[in-house]
């Protein structure tokens, strides 16, 4: 396992970061509890210190097995979670203090932990100032509840008028072959204010491991059916260029192509770790092979190349 300290924070993440959204339960497809447990016992086995969630996960059902696996060695994970979204009153954005308090609150006593490592409003909330949901964070942090303030799916407006009110250590957005959007403002940003990026999205939902020949169907509550716009059948020959060429490279390296897709994001300017999700033991270790991978420049060009194809539609 690799690891990197964040820059502005005592908080070193490993380079491969245990995503949860598939594992609380809901929005992706048939569940497997005993699996979903098995994947975050496995992660730490195998050095995966870094752990991401959020209460909307299954609301709240990722935080509670995440708590219940990690009893014992507490002292070794960094949790990073969120806040912000109200989910009993239609999944609306709220980052007013009050309501972080409460959902602070909530998710420490799912995970079980007194502090969490990195604490990250889920999204931006229009109807809030952003002054006021900073100096709540701060507030937090003095109180030893959180070690830093990361943010997600932030804007490069959003966040620089957050970094007016406030340290950030880290920020969450989407970001990999299949979505490339946040190279044009939000990563420059990132690199001048030495924020560090952990991006989510890294293999497309599974498009990026080859594992998909036609444009698959989901049921409508499937997160792949309304999160992922790629499996719309009008990217599908852009994207299965793409994976053909995922195919060429990892064979050279005699690798699979979710590892080339992983070694492409992790070489990008700002990232310090990727969010990756697994629901079974076996995902955790197929995706920590993609950290040994290393590419040469050409193959780091061309994949710019066609990928840059299959996002611009």
């Amino acid at each position: 396992m690799h690891y990197t300290r964040l820059q502005h924070e005592d908080i070193t993440i490993s380079k491969l970061i245990l995503g949860t959204w598939a594992i609380g339960g809901a929005n992706w497809g048939p569940y497997d509890e005993s699996q979903a447990v098995r994947a975050i016992e496995t992660a730490i086995d195998l050095g995966v210190t870094t752990i991401d969630t959020a209460p909307a996960y299954g609301g709240g059902h990722a935080e509670e097995l995440i708590g219940r696996v990690i009893k014992g060695k507490r002292d070794r994970i960094v949790i990073a979670t969120k806040c912000g979204i109200d989910m009993q009153n239609g999944f609306r954005y709220d980052l007013t203090p009050a309501f972080m308090e409460q959902e602070l609150e909530n998710s420490l006593r799912r995970l079980g932990t007194d502090y969490i490592d990195l604490y990250q409003p889920h999204w931006p909330d229009p109807d809030t100032p952003v002054e006021y949901t900073m100096e709540a964070l701060e507030r937090f942090q003095a109180q030893g509840k959180i070690r830093a303030v990361g943010v997600s799916n932030f804007s490069a407006g959003n966040l620089a008028e957050a970094l007016a009110f406030g340290r950030i250590a880290s920020l969450q957005p989407p970001y990999s072959l299949l979505d490339r959007d946040i190279e044009k403002e939000i990563q420059p940003l990132c690199v001048s204010a030495g924020i560090a990026m952990i991006p989510y999205g890294s293999l497309g939902a599974g498009m990026l491991t080859g594992k998909y020949t036609e444009p698959p169907k989901f049921k409508k509550d499937d997160a792949r059916s309304f999160f992922y716009r790629f499996f719309n059948k009008r990217y599908w020959g852009g994207v299965s260029a793409l994976v053909e060429l995922l195919r060429s490279i990892a064979a050279a390296h005699n690798a699979k192509p979710g590892h080339v897709a992983i070694a492409w994001l992790l070489s990008r300017d700002a990232v310090a770790g990727t969010i990756v999700g697994a629901r079974s033991a076996d995902q955790v270790r197929e995706n920590v092979r993609g950290l040994d991978l290393s590419l040469s420049p050409e193959e780091v060009g061309e994949l710019d190349r066609i990928s840059a194809a299959v996002y611009e539609g």
